[in-house]
Protein backbone atom coordinates (compact mmCIF):
# COMPACT_ATOMS: atom_id res chain seq x y z
CA UNK A 1 0.00 0.00 0.00
CA UNK A 2 1.03 3.29 -0.84
CA UNK A 3 2.30 5.15 2.23
CA UNK A 4 0.16 8.32 1.58
CA UNK A 5 -2.85 5.87 1.62
CA UNK A 6 -4.84 5.28 5.05
CA UNK A 7 -8.37 3.52 5.82
CA UNK A 8 -10.07 4.64 8.62
CA UNK A 9 -13.50 3.84 10.20
CA UNK A 10 -16.14 6.85 9.29
CA UNK A 11 -17.31 8.82 12.63
CA UNK A 12 -20.90 10.77 12.80
CA UNK A 13 -19.09 14.16 11.67
CA UNK A 14 -17.73 13.08 8.77
CA UNK A 15 -21.43 13.15 7.66
CA UNK A 16 -20.84 15.78 4.76
CA UNK A 17 -18.39 13.27 2.88
CA UNK A 18 -20.88 10.56 3.51
CA UNK A 19 -23.67 12.40 1.41
CA UNK A 20 -21.55 13.48 -1.26
CA UNK A 21 -19.60 9.71 -2.08
CA UNK A 22 -23.31 8.24 -1.41
CA UNK A 23 -24.99 10.33 -4.32
CA UNK A 24 -21.96 9.83 -6.78
CA UNK A 25 -22.27 6.13 -6.01
CA UNK A 26 -26.18 5.98 -5.99
CA UNK A 27 -27.51 9.33 -7.59
CA UNK A 28 -30.85 7.69 -8.02
CA UNK A 29 -31.70 9.12 -4.50
CA UNK A 30 -32.06 12.28 -5.54
CA UNK A 31 -34.98 11.24 -7.70
CA UNK A 32 -36.60 9.80 -4.89
CA UNK A 33 -36.31 11.76 -2.05
CA UNK A 34 -35.74 15.28 -3.84
CA UNK A 35 -34.61 18.22 -1.65
CA UNK A 36 -34.57 16.32 1.56
CA UNK A 37 -32.07 13.78 0.03
CA UNK A 38 -29.33 14.99 2.08
CA UNK A 39 -31.05 15.54 4.92
CA UNK A 40 -32.19 11.96 4.92
CA UNK A 41 -28.75 10.43 4.17
CA UNK A 42 -27.33 13.20 7.14
CA UNK A 43 -29.72 12.06 9.51
CA UNK A 44 -29.27 8.31 8.72
CA UNK A 45 -25.59 8.24 8.79
CA UNK A 46 -25.41 9.97 12.04
CA UNK A 47 -27.61 7.05 13.79
CA UNK A 48 -26.42 3.93 15.21
CA UNK A 49 -27.72 0.29 13.88
CA UNK A 50 -29.38 1.07 11.00
CA UNK A 51 -28.22 0.16 7.22
CA UNK A 52 -26.83 3.99 6.37
CA UNK A 53 -25.29 4.00 9.87
CA UNK A 54 -21.28 5.53 10.26
CA UNK A 55 -20.59 2.42 11.65
CA UNK A 56 -20.78 0.18 8.55
CA UNK A 57 -18.64 2.71 6.25
CA UNK A 58 -14.82 2.84 5.99
CA UNK A 59 -13.42 6.08 4.32
CA UNK A 60 -10.03 5.97 2.23
CA UNK A 61 -7.87 9.06 2.70
CA UNK A 62 -4.86 10.25 0.81
CA UNK A 63 -2.66 12.67 2.92
CA UNK A 64 -5.19 13.05 5.28
CA UNK A 65 -7.88 13.89 2.52
CA UNK A 66 -11.05 11.45 1.95
CA UNK A 67 -10.98 10.04 -1.13
CA UNK A 68 -13.35 7.87 -1.20
CA UNK A 69 -15.96 5.15 1.24
CA UNK A 70 -17.15 1.85 1.15
CA UNK A 71 -20.78 1.03 2.72
CA UNK A 72 -21.10 -2.08 3.95
CA UNK A 73 -22.55 -5.04 6.12
CA UNK A 74 -23.15 -8.75 7.04
CA UNK A 75 -26.30 -10.57 6.09
CA UNK A 76 -27.05 -10.75 9.89
CA UNK A 77 -27.09 -6.97 9.99
CA UNK A 78 -29.03 -6.59 7.44
CA UNK A 79 -31.59 -8.89 8.91
CA UNK A 80 -31.07 -7.07 12.38
CA UNK A 81 -31.17 -3.47 10.85
CA UNK A 82 -33.74 -3.35 8.23
CA UNK A 83 -36.96 -2.39 10.36
CA UNK A 84 -35.04 0.53 12.53
CA UNK A 85 -34.13 1.78 9.32
CA UNK A 86 -36.94 1.99 7.90
CA UNK A 87 -38.45 3.79 10.96
CA UNK A 88 -35.57 6.25 10.64
CA UNK A 89 -36.36 7.03 6.76
CA UNK A 90 -40.18 7.65 8.44
CA UNK A 91 -38.91 9.50 11.13
CA UNK A 92 -36.77 11.68 8.66
CA UNK A 93 -39.56 12.29 6.45
CA UNK A 94 -42.85 12.01 8.03
CA UNK A 95 -46.09 11.62 5.58
CA UNK A 96 -43.26 12.49 2.76
CA UNK A 97 -42.49 8.85 2.91
CA UNK A 98 -45.88 7.90 1.71
CA UNK A 99 -45.26 9.69 -2.03
CA UNK A 100 -42.68 7.27 -1.91
CA UNK A 101 -43.01 3.89 0.36
CA UNK A 102 -44.11 1.70 -2.86
CA UNK A 103 -40.68 2.31 -4.38
CA UNK A 104 -38.61 1.68 -1.18
CA UNK A 105 -40.34 -1.43 -0.92
CA UNK A 106 -39.60 -2.55 -4.37
CA UNK A 107 -35.77 -1.67 -4.26
CA UNK A 108 -35.60 -3.70 -1.47
CA UNK A 109 -37.43 -6.42 -2.31
CA UNK A 110 -35.57 -6.41 -5.82
CA UNK A 111 -31.71 -4.59 -4.27
CA UNK A 112 -29.69 -6.65 -1.18
CA UNK A 113 -30.91 -10.04 -1.84
CA UNK A 114 -28.44 -11.86 0.61
CA UNK A 115 -28.42 -15.41 1.78
CA UNK A 116 -27.09 -16.39 5.17
CA UNK A 117 -23.34 -15.91 5.65
CA UNK A 118 -23.53 -13.08 2.65
CA UNK A 119 -21.64 -10.18 3.06
CA UNK A 120 -23.23 -7.46 1.42
CA UNK A 121 -21.43 -4.55 -0.35
CA UNK A 122 -23.87 -1.22 -0.61
CA UNK A 123 -22.37 1.39 -1.85
CA UNK A 124 -19.00 2.16 -2.94
CA UNK A 125 -17.80 5.85 -4.74
CA UNK A 126 -14.26 7.44 -5.10
CA UNK A 127 -14.00 10.92 -5.30
CA UNK A 128 -13.31 11.68 -9.09
CA UNK A 129 -9.51 13.26 -8.38
CA UNK A 130 -8.34 10.65 -6.88
CA UNK A 131 -9.79 7.86 -9.24
CA UNK A 132 -6.98 5.54 -11.28
CA UNK A 133 -4.56 5.30 -8.33
CA UNK A 134 -6.31 2.09 -6.84
CA UNK A 135 -8.62 3.83 -3.89
CA UNK A 136 -11.80 1.74 -5.15
CA UNK A 137 -9.45 -1.33 -4.85
CA UNK A 138 -8.17 -1.02 -1.66
CA UNK A 139 -11.78 -0.43 -0.36
CA UNK A 140 -12.98 -3.28 -1.66
CA UNK A 141 -10.16 -5.30 -0.13
CA UNK A 142 -10.96 -4.05 2.89
CA UNK A 143 -14.46 -5.47 2.98
CA UNK A 144 -13.48 -8.62 1.92
CA UNK A 145 -11.42 -9.03 4.37
CA UNK A 146 -13.75 -7.82 7.03
CA UNK A 147 -16.17 -10.69 5.27
CA UNK A 148 -13.70 -13.35 5.91
CA UNK A 149 -13.10 -12.19 9.60
CA UNK A 150 -16.54 -12.97 10.37
CA UNK A 151 -17.13 -16.24 8.28
CA UNK A 152 -18.79 -15.20 5.00
CA UNK A 153 -18.54 -17.13 2.37
CA UNK A 154 -19.66 -14.98 -0.48
CA UNK A 155 -19.87 -10.50 -1.23
CA UNK A 156 -22.30 -9.56 -3.10
CA UNK A 157 -23.26 -6.17 -4.70
CA UNK A 158 -25.25 -4.49 -7.54
CA UNK A 159 -23.93 -2.65 -9.86
CA UNK A 160 -26.32 -0.13 -12.41
CA UNK A 161 -25.39 -1.97 -15.80
CA UNK A 162 -24.15 1.59 -17.43
CA UNK A 163 -21.44 1.77 -15.02
CA UNK A 164 -19.11 0.10 -17.01
CA UNK A 165 -15.93 1.15 -14.94
CA UNK A 166 -17.14 -0.38 -11.66
CA UNK A 167 -18.21 -3.64 -13.91
CA UNK A 168 -14.73 -3.89 -15.29
CA UNK A 169 -13.15 -3.55 -11.76
CA UNK A 170 -15.51 -5.58 -9.72
CA UNK A 171 -14.55 -8.57 -12.71
CA UNK A 172 -10.68 -7.82 -11.80
CA UNK A 173 -11.64 -8.50 -8.15
CA UNK A 174 -12.91 -12.04 -8.99
CA UNK A 175 -16.86 -11.24 -9.22
CA UNK A 176 -19.44 -12.49 -11.67
CA UNK A 177 -22.35 -11.26 -13.01
CA UNK A 178 -25.27 -13.50 -11.62
CA UNK A 179 -28.51 -11.91 -12.62
CA UNK A 180 -29.52 -8.63 -14.27
CA UNK A 181 -32.90 -6.97 -13.35
CA UNK A 182 -35.04 -3.62 -14.02
CA UNK A 183 -36.31 -1.95 -11.19
CA UNK A 184 -38.45 1.26 -11.76
CA UNK A 185 -38.13 4.24 -9.74
CA UNK A 186 -41.38 6.23 -11.80
CA UNK A 187 -43.45 5.67 -14.79
CA UNK A 188 -41.02 7.71 -16.73
CA UNK A 189 -37.43 5.88 -15.37
CA UNK A 190 -36.34 2.57 -15.06
CA UNK A 191 -32.64 1.35 -13.76
CA UNK A 192 -30.82 -1.65 -14.66
CA UNK A 193 -28.80 -3.42 -12.51
CA UNK A 194 -26.67 -6.50 -12.70
CA UNK A 195 -26.10 -8.26 -9.84
CA UNK A 196 -22.52 -9.84 -9.06
CA UNK A 197 -21.17 -12.28 -6.63
CA UNK A 198 -17.72 -13.60 -5.53
CA UNK A 199 -17.47 -16.69 -3.43
CA UNK A 200 -15.10 -16.56 -0.60
CA UNK A 201 -14.80 -20.29 0.18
Amino acid sequence: MDPSFSLRQAQPEDGPDFSELFLISAPFFVELFKDDTKRVLKNLFVSPRNLFSFQHVCFAEIDGQIAGMILSYSWETHRKEYLRTGRLFFRVLGFKMLRIFRVLLRLNAELCKLAESDYYISNLAVYPRFRGIGIGRLLMEKAEEDAKKIGSRRLVLEVEESNTIALSLYRKLGFEVVEKFRTKLSKDHSLNFCRMIKPLV
